[in-house]
Order: structure tokens, then sequence, then C-alpha cells
């Protein structure tokens, strides 16, 4: 609820209504478009990707965010970067994920799986 409370004020709900209608309209524009197919081309499959990425820096936590805004899951392996720094990193990527609605698995001490929640 205060989630909800917090994305509506900060304006994310607006962008995501219109977002998901855009997802909407281009889904409808490839079904119509596959109907209208001579060939029948089989549609593209709409799941997600899991990449694994291995922040160094602090800087590359925001690649971490625009994966996980384009849908994907993503890895963080933070094996190779000093405690200070996977710690901010994973802050960040926290605070993120709040505002857009996501979760995280621990898989090992410095491995962890983030995704958006649909």
């Amino acid at each position: 609820m205060i989630k909800k409370m917090l994305r509506k004020f900060l304006g994310f709900e607006e962008e995501d209504n219109q977002l998901d209608n855009h997802k909407d309209e281009e889904i409808a524009l490839e079904e119509e478009l596959y109907q209208q197919n001579q060939y029948h081309a089989p549609l593209p499959e709409r799941r997600n990707m899991e990449i694994r990425l291995y922040p160094r820096a602090y800087e590359d936590a925001c690649e971490v965010i625009e994966q996980l805004e384009k849908g994907n899951t993503v890895i963080v392996d933070l094996s190779d970067v000093d405690i200070d720094t996977s710690k901010r990193v994973t802050d960040f990527i926290a605070g993120a994920l709040y505002v857009l609605n996501g979760d995280v698995e621990k898989i090992s001490k410095k491995v962890f799986r983030f995704w958006i929640i649909n």
C-alpha cells in the first residue's frame, strides 16, 4: 500500500500505465500483422532473459537497473568486488527494486538474482 502511494506520489504509476498501454498496443499490432501475413511466421516469444553481470564499480549498477527495466532477470556476481563497493551496489539496486516493484534472491554470499514482479 505504501509502495503504491509512493510510486503514485513520485509519478511512476502514470508512466507504468502509459508503458503498459504502449506494450499492449505493440502486442496487438504484432498479432494483427501476424494474422495478415500469408506465410504465418511464428510470433517471437515474449519471455525475459536471464543476464549475468559482474559490476566492478558503483557506476556499473546502472546497467543492472537498465536490464531490469527491459524485463530481464539479472544475476549480479560481486565476487571480485570489495565489500564496501558490493554494499553500495546492492543498496542502490535494492532502492530501485523497491520503486520498480522487484524482488531479490541471494544465490550465494556475493551472488544475487534480481527481477521485476509483473
